[in-house]
């Protein structure tokens, strides 16, 4: 057997290893915790830099179609000089994030005698704004330019905007790109407003983009395929500009967002941010630079968490093994006694408190074992006494019902009662009145037990004993409702289906009081018989009773039944009911002998594996032949 000391060694350990778990798992919530931080800093601050780009990219597009409808005013009023000078140079002026700006017109289409027609306006080295001298003067070839001529192509094929590819200016030696719009009379495109937009600063931006030391960035055009700068260790970013992205070793197509990909055996975080123009920023991150500093955390903090457990489970197990082991084996001492037997003795503990209520706890456990002990023999008498009182009445019910049923020439008669888990007051009963009839009862007796069972033998033999004394239907009921009212307590009574059968006319006259209606069958087809409204039985002293009358043809047959038929209850609280009792006796033909399984057997169906709380009696009576 294992000792205290044992159980608290083992326990210590199971908290030191349920603790640790827990620390762990701290720890890496920590850690994930820190991670999504990192993540999402880097991601906000790469964000923030693309939403920058894409606020001057949506500028610049709009300049260029402010520029466009300008140049179309232009052309419709005459093509005035002043007017072009005037709507380039104010343009320029509300977008100053643009180099410059002009309107240039497709061969003959501004001058029918003049091929090239075009005014640009540009800032100066001092941000002063002056007019491209070339387009002044007519000289300026724009036509061999490839920024003119992709924008051509590009209006011509239906984009509403045009950015050109990255290139270096003739003029300026810088590196920029042109964004363009068509300039349109009617349908017919007679121009393009173009607006040139510096890139090197924006380069000088992104390639400072370096969130760990060996981090790199690609900024590049998707939709026409080449790179326009790179901060790849190794890669010479003035002989990759232009190229394509097939060039780039470690980019592909499928590349996704936040998603590592391995590049010559480092592990890299995308982050890809893409522009409104069709170009698109690369930020690839090392996946242990990035998280360098969440790792770092995980460790220290593991260490502190795991070293300041230890102590805390080395302070705790001290202080159980002092404080529990004697108190322990005190209490254990004396409630092995008082299993033995010893009720009467006391636990007397004072300290530590918690065990002293433990031990407060075992004295009143104690008495109320001593107090449960007696009530549990007084119901244990009471339980017997029942039981016996069940029995008894169990007995009385099943002595009281026929069990030879008669088949003559000109009748046949079965009957069943199944009882429920309590024995309950239902009864049957058929016998001779005279040489040409016979008595059928169904009754069925409020209450249940002993008090039900005497009261069912009480009713049996007076509705028997007056019907075989020779007194008429009528009277032979009303004289056993006076007896049993004169007898029975207020709150007993039962509900009765009294008939007698005549086997010369297969007439039955019958008292239906305050019992279920019976049903008759005729033609193969059984239907409810409309009964008159009596009283129960064992209730009013006196009552004038009503009898009728029902004829039964060759082979017609009378079914009777008590409430436990139609009120067997299935689990969804549905009752069996009239109607399912009328349709399973009309639903098969069956012989007499088995009318009351088949139905029986359709009530299981019905209820399925809830319990039956009432007897459930039944008596089917075939009509032969008439003597």
């Amino acid at each position: 057997m294992e000792s205290i000391k044992s159980k608290i060694v083992f326990v210590t350990f199971a908290l030191l290893i349920a603790l640790s778990a827990v620390v762990i798992s701290a720890a890496t919530m920590a850690f994930y915790h820190d991670k999504e931080l990192i993540i999402s800093s880097n991601n906000a601050s790469i964000t923030a830099f693309e939403k920058q780009i894409n606020t001057e990219i949506a500028a610049l597009e709009k300049n260029a179609l402010d520029l466009a409808l300008m140049g179309e005013i232009y052309h419709q009023k005459g093509n005035i000089q002043q007017i072009a000078e005037f709507f380039v140079t104010g343009i320029l002026k509300n977008y100053p994030n643009s180099m410059g700006n002009g309107i240039y017109f497709l061969p003959y289409k501004a001058d029918e005698k003049n091929k090239n027609h075009c005014i640009h306006a540009l800032f100066d080295d001092n941000r002063k704004i002056e007019l491209l001298y070339s387009c002044v003067d007519g000289t300026f070839n724009y036509f061999d330019q490839n920024w003119y001529k992709e924008i051509k192509n590009d209006v011509k094929n239906g984009k509403r905007i045009s950015w050109t590819r990255p290139y270096k200016s003739t003029q300026l030696g810088i590196l920029m790109t042109t964004i363009g719009a068509g300039i349109y009379n009617g349908d017919d495109l007679i121009g393009m407003a173009t607006v040139d937009w510096e890139l090197d600063t924006i380069l000088k931006s992104i390639l400072n983009i370096k969130p760990t030391p060996n981090s790199f960035v690609l900024f590049a055009d998707k939709t026409n395929d080449y790179v326009i700068a790179t901060t790849e260790k190794g890669v010479d970013n003035s002989l990759m500009m232009g190229q394509s992205l097939k060039e780039m070793k470690w980019y592909s197509d499928e590349l996704k967002d936040g998603v590592r990909f391995n590049y010559k055996g480092v592990v890299y975080v995308p982050y890809i941010k893409r522009l409104s123009n069709g170009m698109f920023l690369i930020v690839n991150i090392p996946f242990l630079e990035l998280f360098s500093n969440a790792f770092h955390h995980l460790v220290v903090l593991l260490s502190v968490l795991l070293v300041s457990m230890m102590v805390i489970v080395s302070v705790l197990y001290k202080v159980l093994k002092k404080n529990i082991n004697q108190p322990i084996d005190t209490l254990t001492d004396i409630a092995q006694k008082i299993s033995d037997g010893d009720l009467d003795r006391t636990i007397y503990l004072k300290e530590p408190s918690e065990l002293a209520k433990l031990a407060a706890a075992f004295n009143k456990m104690k008495t109320d074992m001593k107090a449960h002990l007696t009530e549990l023999a007084k119901i244990s008498a009471e339980k017997e006494k029942l039981a016996s009182e069940l029995a008894i009445a169990k007995t009385i019910q099943d002595s009281a019902l026929p069990k030879d049923f008669p088949k003559t020439d000109y009748f046949e008669l079965y009957a069943s009662m199944i009882p429920a888990r309590e024995v309950g007051g239902d009864f049957y009963d058929f016998f001779p009145v005279d040489e040409n009839h016979a008595g059928l009862v169904m009754a069925d007796v409020c209450g249940k037990g002993i008090t039900a069972a005497l009261y069912m033998m009480s009713a049996k033999t007076a509705i028997k004993n007056m019907l075989q004394a020779g007194y008429p239907l009528k009277q032979a009921i009303e004289k056993a409702n006076n007896s049993l009212c004169s007898t029975s307590s207020p709150l007993m009574f039962v509900t009765a289906f009294v008939g007698i059968l005549d086997f010369k006319t297969g007439i039955i006259e019958y008292v239906n009081a305050g019992h279920c209606p019976p049903l008759v069958r005729s033609n193969n087809v059984y239907k409810y018989v409309d009964v008159a409204k009596n009283i129960v039985l064992g209730v009013m002293e006196g009552f004038d009773f009503q009898t009728e009358t029902l004829t039964l043809s060759e082979h017609d047959r009378l079914f009777l039944y008590t409430d436990g038929v139609t009120e067997a209850q299935a689990k969804e609280n549905k009752f069996f009911g009239e109607d399912r009792l009328l349709e399973a006796l009309n639903q098969k033909e069956v012989k007499v002998s088995e009318t009351l399984e088949y139905v029986h057997q359709c009530i299981k169906k019905f209820i399925k594996k809830a319990p039956q709380f009432d007897d459930i009696t039944m008596m089917v009576v075939e009509f032969k032949k008439k003597k």
